[in-house]
């Protein structure tokens, strides 16, 4: 029982540590407060050892003046009881909040990304453990209504090789993932590897190696990601061409670079790419708790960040939030006019330039990727 609960405890415990970094003096900025509203409740539904059956709350809708419409997709759990991972979507237009998915035992859901038709989510998932031996984490697939539960897309070769981020490409021809091996491992930090296959059954071909956080242009003809250096941990921004070609690193300019780098994204005009990264001092020491958990500074996710953007031909960087949070996440609205972003608080929308900062929902244990489909 112990070993079945011990990552979730973990999880929450660091979340609470993280969430003790957060700088809440913060100057005046032009960033509006967010506002929070009510925690998603945790529904009974179907699990992982069968088919899931679709519950659903509603909560108020508080942002009807910004006349948002589709769906969120993101998974949460709760951070004041040991329960399980549900895969949520949040109608914004209703406010009903629909579990299709809940986890069981130790399992964890990691990342998801949606197919451009909104109807099927491939996730990096470790199910439940068998025994005393943990699960990989690896690719699965399932229907965004819910009605069947998660097949396996492919199995790592080891169970110490995992698969973490995955991106599909606007276009839905491609879904792009990152693999690292957690025991063949001479340097601090994993050697990521980045691959692309064709949905839903070619080979994997490499597109990068020292790479994740992979995410595709508009016209699913270029890629953006994060370089990391397994030796130093140092992470640098990259184009390449959708196939990994002609990589180019984005140069940063500026009285402050960011030494940690997370979760690229292009602007819907391609011209820019928005990116987490904690705001200065760059000084970064991991406390005790994170270096017994091999937490990696290589990730943003785990500090306190905020959202910027460069050019994508490299530049000058504009500090877009200064909201100084966790688990910096983000989607583009269907209309292309906003983004929604996932946090260490929940979801808010705001506008590209960072104005017009909205909370949608307030929920600590909402994790991962969200995911904005029509």
């Amino acid at each position: 029982m112990i070993k079945t609960y011990l990552p979730r405890l973990l999880f929450i415990f660091a979340l609470a540590l993280s969430g003790c970094s957060i700088d809440v003096a913060q100057p005046v900025a032009p960033t509006p407060s967010l506002e929070f509203g009510p925690i998603a409740p945790t529904l009974p539904v179907g699990t992982d050892n069968g088919p899931p059956s679709v519950a659903s709350t509603t909560i108020p809708v508080t942002w009807a003046g910004l006349n948002l419409t589709g769906s969120l997709v993101y998974a949460s759990a709760s951070l004041t009881d040991i329960t399980p991972i549900n895969i949520q979507s949040l109608d914004l237009i209703t406010g009903e909040i629909k579990t299709i998915f809940t986890t069981t035992g130790d399992a964890w859901v990691y990342y998801m990304t949606i197919s451009p038709d909104g109807r099927q989510l491939v996730m990096s998932y470790a199910p439940p453990s068998v025994g005393t031996a943990l699960s990989s984490r690896a690719l699965y697939r399932m229907p965004v209504d819910g009605t069947t539960p998660p097949q396996l897309l492919f199995q790592p070769p080891t169970p110490d090789d995992h698969y973490i981020h995955v991106e599909w490409s606007p276009d839905g021809k491609y879904i792009y993932y990152v693999h690292y091996n957690n025991k063949d491992r001479q340097q601090p930090y994993p050697a990521y590897e980045m691959f692309r296959m064709a949905y839903p059954d070619s080979q994997p071909e490499k597109v990068a190696d020292k790479a994740f956080w992979p995410r595709i242009s508009a016209d699913s003809t270029t890629l953006v990601y994060v370089s990391l250096d397994p030796t130093s941990g140092v992470n640098e921004l990259f184009l390449a061409n959708a196939d990994g070609s002609n990589p180019q690193k984005i140069t940063l300019s500026g009285p402050s670079i960011p030494g940690i780098i997370d979760a690229p994204i292009f602007s819907p005009d391609g011209a820019s790419i928005l990116f987490s990264a904690p705001p200065p001092p760059q000084a970064y020491q991991p406390n005790w708790f994170e270096k017994l958990m091999g937490i990696q500074a290589a990730k943003a996710h785990s500090i306190p960040s905020d959202w910027w953007s460069v050019p994508v031909t490299g530049g000058e960087l504009t500090r877009l939030t200064q909201i100084q949070t966790i688990n910096l996440f983000a989607s583009i609205s269907p209309d292309k006019n906003r983004i929604a972003s996932l946090s260490g608080e929940g979801l808010f929308v705001m506008n590209w330039d960072g104005s017009n900062l909205t909370q949608l929902l307030f929920n600590p244990g909402v994790s991962g990727t969200v995911s904005w489909i029509p």
